[in-house]
């Protein structure tokens, strides 16, 4: 059928404009942004530029007032490098360039451009330069002796720093301030950005709620005359009727559409109870026949033992002559025919509403279809669009890799735990990057499918057969990751996808989803953290390998923080700040191979505690873990069935988390290292070799 895009013009048209907005303001407030955190950077610097002018004079007055060589050494070192970073920082801002800052770093400065902050620098440069030119003769490591010219050149500096000091600092200060306008204005034109931004999305969101309610209201006025013609097709054809007596027996006239409802073909005489028998239940049927019972009493009110009709709304199963059953939702209605005030006969009202079940079916089908892709659309439109591709092929290679494992024949009852806790590692990975990227629902389903897997994991024997309910769940995980995939291709070709302007606009590191999925742990844990990231912009990576990466990292981060960080409580009872932190790591290392550090400040691992629960699940016997070392210790953390957390939740407590983490080190050819102190934290430590890095970079 042909989609009538006129008659969705208004909608389509008011979303347009409501997504074109959206996306304008976005980038505004980025590239805004952007522009305050850079004059936030110069306006710190020219802070800095203030303290240097006056460390410069009292490393100088140090230099004077020296009585040995060392404490000279000492201020003419402080002077060499006040001196060197405050030219280089007062050059920087005059004609842009590059400069240290605070933290030692290089940092990129634009050239100063109002005519204020242009006036300071013309005026210190004036000042400056005659300074520098007393300054750089004194810089010499080789002239810190005595001689009469050295003590010349140096009383000509202090003389001319104590005349221009002052001067140079209250420059420098207005600098400052000017740095400081600068930033306030742009700040003040980005709130005015937004004002305006949201007013006009509230303005466009009633008009599409205008649309919509409008184009309701039609359609809910056409399914209204659609079921009154529908009544009305029943009434006069479909629609079985009969006259029951008191002893509940079948009149001699029946509508001929009984015959046809029921695949009966003679039913004058027949009993109402044996009508029923065998297409309702037993309770059904005698429930129907005290209900007849109660209509043919006059001392009972239709009316109030009207809802007691068993048989209002029935699915029934008709025998056929093939020997088969056809099953039907049939409605039965039940009136009083009253003649001369004396209740004569019950009239009986029978439909067909299967179709109606069937369409009301699938439109709550259709409801939810509905809502759920919405709930998908808007889940995508606010997603980074490289990682959620990155997902998706990561899903479909995982989903072929469980069917693969769910083929694969097993013989004994080992065989079968390792193929589930195969089949586990993968799903819990699928798990953690559907919740980091808050595809809920689809995390939600992989949890459903970790429930059945701990089920076999639990059981005394094992089978093909136990295995082939996770062939469904298995086909209802690729069928909604195939929907999310048609819903990214299809605002692709609309060119409504905003999800590649969201992924430029991580500025701090290369995956800022971790750190809303980090929030939501910690909340779903009662807990607070604080994640740090760094080197994830410092270290090229190829595609393959990020998507790797951020699998491991989202393992790690909700590991660190559903096993490692304490609650608020329990960190103040241990003097610790009461939000935990959570520090993940990105090195390229000397040898060229990769190295990923996720650390935080928990409560350490408790061996011991891992200990009594590999003996507990009969992992290791009691003898055995007596005689275990630290490293071996540390290794039972990566067995698939130990876990230490008492209770299962959506993050913890089944044991795959560390299993799944190792089979994705060993599949790209690396290694894991654990380091922990009780009651001071753990950090792991992941290594992949620079040849495997190098394969994985040239595929």
């Amino acid at each position: 059928m042909k989609l009538d895009f006129g008659k969705y013009r208004g909608i389509i048209v008011s979303v347009a404009l409501f997504l074109l907005l959206d996306a304008s303001v976005l980038l505004m407030n980025f590239y805004i942004s952007f522009e305050i955190s850079e004059d936030a950077v110069g306006v710190n610097l020219a802070g800095r530029q203030r303290m240097l002018s006056q460390r410069m004079m009292k490393s100088l007055l140090d230099l004077d007032a020296a009585d040995s060589v060392e404490q000279r050494q000492l201020a003419m070192a402080e002077l060499s490098q006040t001196v060197a970073l405050f030219d280089n920082t007062l050059r920087a801002f005059a004609s842009g360039g590059e400069t240290l800052s605070a933290e030692g770093h290089g940092v990129m400065l634009g050239a100063v451009n109002s005519p204020a902050g242009r006036q300071a620098l013309e005026e210190a440069k004036t000042l400056w330069l005659p300074f520098l030119q007393r300054l750089d003769p004194l810089i010499d490591r080789h002239s810190l002796g005595g001689d009469a010219s050295y003590a010349a050149r140096l009383h000509n500096a202090v003389a001319y720093g104590r005349a221009n000091n002052l001067t140079l600092l209250r420059l420098m200060n207005a600098l400052t301030v000017d740095l400081e306008n600068v930033a306030a204005s742009k700040a003040k034109r980005l709130r005015l950005i937004q004002t305006v931004g949201i007013s006009l999305a509230v303005l466009n969101f009633f008009i599409i709620m205008f649309h919509f309610l409008r184009q309701l209201r039609e359609s809910d006025s056409k399914i209204e005359l659609a079921r009154q013609e529908t009544r009305e097709i029943l009434d006069t054809v479909n629609e079985g009727l009969f006259l029951l007596d008191r002893d509940q027996h079948i009149g001699s006239q029946y509508s001929h559409a009984l015959l046809n409802i029921l695949g009966q073909r003679e039913l004058e005489g027949v009993a109402f109870a044996e009508l029923l028998d065998g297409i309702v239940s037993d309770r059904d049927r005698n429930t129907a026949a005290g209900f007849i019972k109660l209509l043919f009493d006059p001392r009972k009110k239709q009316k109030l033992i009207g809802d007691l009709n068993p048989l209002r709304q029935v699915e029934v199963h008709i025998p056929q002559p093939d020997g088969s059953f056809a099953n039907k939702h049939l409605s039965f209605g039940f009136s009083r025919v009253v003649i001369d005030g004396e209740i004569v006969h019950v009239l009986v009202t029978v439909q067909d509403i299967s179709r109606q079940i069937k369409l009301a079916d699938e439109l709550e089908a259709a409801k939810v279809q509905g809502e759920e892709q919405l709930e998908l659309l808007s889940t995508i439109l606010q997603s980074n669009g490289d990682l959620l591709r990155h997902f998706l092929s990561n899903s479909f290679a995982s989903f072929q890799k469980i069917n693969g494992l769910l083929k694969q024949p097993a013989k004994t009852h080992q065989q079968y735990i390792d193929k589930a806790n195969q089949i586990f590692a993968l799903i819990h990975n699928y798990k953690g990057e559907a919740a980091a990227l808050e595809l809920h629902r689809f995390a939600r389903q992989a949890h459903q499918f970790e429930e059945l897997l701990d089920g076999l994991r639990r059981s005394a024997e094992l089978s093909g057969n136990d295995f082939l309910g996770l062939v469904v769940h298995l086909n209802k995980l690729i069928a909604q990751t195939e929907t999310i995939q048609g819903l990214v291709e299809k605002l692709g070709t609309l060119g409504l996808s905003g999800t590649s302007q969201v992924a430029s606009s991580s500025a701090t590191y290369a995956y800022p989803h971790w750190s809303l999925f980090a929030e939501q742990v910690a909340e779903r844990q009662g807990k607070e953290v604080e994640l740090l990231c760094s080197g994830f912009n410092d270290v090229p990576l190829p595609k393959t390998m990020e998507a790797a990466l951020n699998t491991l990292t989202v393992q790690l981060i909700r590991n660190a923080i559903s096993h490692g960080i304490e609650t608020p409580e329990q960190r103040r009872l241990a003097q610790k700040p009461p939000r935990g932190e959570v520090d993940v790591r990105l090195l390229a290392r000397a040898d060229g191979s990769i190295q990923l550090s996720v650390e935080d400040d928990g409560d350490g691992i408790d061996r011991q505690a891992v200990i009594d629960t590999a003996v507990d699940r009969g992992l290791i016997d009691g003898a055995a873990a007596e005689s275990l070392d630290s490293k071996a210790i540390m290794n039972l953390i990566f067995h698939p069935q130990l876990s230490t957390r008492s209770e299962v939740d959506e993050d913890a407590g089944r044991g795959v988390g560390m299993h799944a983490i190792r089979e994705v080190v060993r599949e790209l050819g690396g290694r894991v290292t654990i380091q922990s102190r009780r009651g001071r934290g753990t950090r792991f430590q992941l290594f992949f070799p620079a040849e495997i890095n190098a394969v994985k970079s040239a595929a």
